[in-house]
């Protein structure tokens, strides 16, 4: 059974590689002629930004694990976060959370709980975008009035940060109304929930500003390049999360990004920032994963044996439940 799910796990990223090629592939041709539009010193830039910018949102998904009870090395946390990530180039949108709770089992943690720390990452990774992409709001009220429908979004994405208590004992009476149970869903507390967007605020903040960097190397203005590129960004990347079935969102977060950067650079321009994104972006996931591959191989092979498994806590809401639950 090893065998298979080591097969399976080679078969899997083979399949991711091929994919990301494929894309990186299919658009040579234009790619170099965008770099030459932009400059490449600006194009680097704007590539290590958005690198550098998921760096806040693996440290939230460790907040979040940790509120669930799990604390993974440094190390294993590494190995988990960018392998398994590499899986939402697939299309569909389950792999992520099927890798997730795969990888859970080799170092004798809950696939459960790997897997919703990463389901609660996702949903605080969309939170915060929304909040990010109010930045863009004035600008974007200039082209239509239909996004003032931003700030309700907004407040509804920002309802289960504030209150996850209410949430849980919502979905867990969804849950007894469906039959599925009675016990409510395994989430972190409130502190790890604030922690984490804020966290992931900030990834938003650093990797939106690549697109503010290729904005104005095409011209356009600094000032509002800023607010609309990061805020842009975040929008169109939430865009893409909503469209699950697409591997990283494909063709939908292109569409979005195009709609709110396009009062900043338009025609070829507009098709420019937008292609090389995408490019970047794609770049940036395969390089540092990469890199960090390379570096779990150098101090695998200097740090000799395994160190023992990863000590695991129970959730507190679990242990809470059975202390209720047992007999006086």
């Amino acid at each position: 059974m090893s065998r298979a799910r080591v097969a399976l796990r080679l078969a899997g990223y083979a399949a991711v590689l091929v994919f990301l090629g494929w894309q990186i592939w299919r658009v040579r041709h234009g790619m170099v002629d965008s770099l030459r539009a932009v400059g490449w010193a600006a194009a680097l830039a704007a590539g290590v930004l958005a690198a550098v910018g998921g760096v806040p949102g693996f440290v939230g998904w460790r907040v979040l694990l940790a509120g669930l009870g799990t604390r993974l090395s440094l190390r294993d946390a590494t190995r988990v976060y960018f392998l398994a990530g590499l899986t939402r180039y697939l299309p569909g949108g389950v792999w992520p959370t099927v890798a997730h709770a795969a990888m859970a089992r080799p170092l004798r943690q809950p696939p459960t709980r790997l897997a919703a720390a990463f389901l609660a990452s996702q949903g605080l990774a969309a939170v915060s975008g929304v909040l990010v992409g109010v930045l863009a709001l004035p600008w974007l009220l200039a082209q239509s009035p239909w996004w003032w429908l931003l700030l309700p979004a907004c407040a509804a994405a920002a309802a289960p940060v504030l209150a996850p208590d209410l949430l849980a004992r919502l979905l867990g009476a969804a849950a007894r109304l469906l039959r599925r149970g009675d016990a409510g869903p395994l989430l972190p507390g409130r502190r790890a929930l604030l922690g984490a967007t804020g966290l992931m605020v900030l990834g938003w903040l650093i990797s939106g500003l690549h697109v503010t960097v290729l904005a104005v190397a095409l011209g356009a203005d600094p000032g509002p390049a800023l607010p609309l590129g990061v805020g842009g960004f975040a929008l169109s990347v939430v865009a893409g999360l909503c469209a699950v079935v697409l591997p990283t969102g494909l063709g939908v977060r292109e569409v979005a990004l195009a709609l709110t950067v396009a009062t900043l650079v338009s025609g070829p321009d507009l098709v420019t920032l937008v292609a090389l994104s995408r490019v970047l972006l794609t770049v940036g996931d395969i390089g540092s994963t990469a890199v960090v591959l390379a570096l779990l191989a150098a101090t695998g092979r200097r740090a000799g044996p395994p160190d023992p498994p990863t000590a695991s806590r129970p959730h507190p809401t679990a242990d809470r439940r059975r202390l209720e639950g047992s007999p006086s």
